[in-house]
């Protein structure tokens, strides 16, 4: 048996896969340095070599992203076909649900396949807590009947140099806007985000004003690594058009940790629809507002609170919408119109404050830490 943990994890181009994992790997370090760490990636079945592999290690960990799914088993973590091939106990750090609507009654009823229950039960009768990274995660396991799950929030949040050290408010003279994902399959949510982006440009005059894509802009590497191909890589390619001919800075921070991390640590402000510009922001305490597009972000107000403002009013759920959606491109959602007017209006409001809400955050993080701390400690 050898002192090491799989990991399995799911980065592929979206900028917030690595730094989960970035993050996590940090925090065995410094919490379980008796620890090494195999990093797998979670898409890739194990062939003989590997099974052996885990099988002499301490323990599997699911990591995170929003991989609590219906078909979390076999299409997020392929694993093997017969899980008593596994020998060592598979646990989870911080995962997370996936919901459109993001609603909290949906987790009343989260839907989940067979196989993926069954890898939920091996999880819950590990011996060993397991971790998730928001309460509406937890509420949807626990309603399934799975109660050995601890709330830990996601490994991204916990970066050492900055915990238990208060939030100090900087200067502001660079500001980012994240960009979302909905645009894709909703005219409207497009509309919404042009519209943020062209009253926040103006806005802040002065400062340096920049778009991120957490997607790669590159056709190769993008096509390479997202499911719905070209379709969803045009409308990156258009957004990013429509941007450089209104003389809008576009940064692409897709492919790695360190894209994200050197970037957004030159950032003093952040502003949009990307859950881990949002966490990684407050991870070091600099100013964020997060916009919703999905259940994702609901999630993260859950645990931190903050600033997370609703991008939309009503998401249209059903087999009935997801095909017209499709076919017809019928758009699912409703967008929020007062939002641009809002993320404004709370900007003035918390300048006058001392953004106060920030340092709110800043306490949160600082004591789910306590918790992470003592998952780690009990693995075995």
């Amino acid at each position: 048996m050898k002192n090491q943990y799989v990991i399995l994890t799911g980065s592929k181009n979206n900028a917030g896969d690595f730094l989960i994992k970035y993050r996590a790997k940090e925090l065995f370090s410094n919490i379980r340095p008796d620890r090494t760490i195999l990093d797998l990636n979670a898409w890739e079945p194990f062939d003989k070599n590997t099974l052996n592999e885990v099988n002499q290690s301490k323990a599997v960990l699911l990591m995170g992203g929003p991989s609590l799914q219906s078909n979390m088993r076999p299409f997020i973590y392929k694993m093997t076909e017969d899980l008593d091939d596994i020998k060592v106990p598979i646990l989870s750090m911080g995962i997370g649900w996936k919901s459109k609507s993001g609603n909290w009654q949906n987790t009343y009823k989260y839907p989940l396949s067979k196989e993926s229950e069954a890898l939920l039960e091996r999880v819950n009768n590990s011996g060993y807590m397991s971790s998730v990274r928001d309460y509406h995660t937890l509420n949807a396991i626990r309603f399934k009947g799975y109660d050995n799950f601890l709330m830990t929030g996601c490994p991204a949040y916990y970066d050492q140099r900055f915990l238990n050290k208060g939030f100090k408010p900087s200067k502001i003279k660079k500001v980012a806007f994240s960009l979302g994902v909905s645009f894709i399959e909703s005219k409207s949510m497009e509309n919404l985000m042009k519209e943020n982006i062209l009253r926040l440009k103006e806005y802040f005059g002065e400062y340096d004003f920049d778009v991120v894509f957490h997607h790669s802009l590159d056709p190769n590497k993008y096509l390479s690594s997202v499911h719905s191909k070209l379709d969803r890589f045009k409308k990156h390619q258009e957004f990013e058009d429509w941007l450089k001919k209104r003389n809008i800075n576009v940064v692409d921070i897709s492919g790695s940790a360190d894209n994200l991390l050197n970037y957004y640590s030159e950032v003093d402000f952040h502003i949009g629809y990307r859950v881990h510009a949002h966490i990684f922001m407050n991870s070091i305490s600099k100013f964020s507002i997060l916009i919703s597009e999905d259940g994702r972000a609901k999630g993260v107000k859950g645990v931190i609170g903050g600033i997370v403002l609703d991008g939309y009013t009503n998401f249209k759920e059903g087999i009935i919408a997801k095909g017209l959606n499709k076919l017809l491109k019928y758009d699912v959602y409703t967008p929020n119109r007062y939002l641009t007017s809002e993320i404004i209006d709370n900007i003035k409001y918390e300048n006058k404050i001392d953004f106060k809400r920030c340092n709110l955050s800043r306490i949160s993080i600082d004591c789910n830490y306590s918790i992470m701390k003592f998952f780690l400690e009990q693995l075995p």
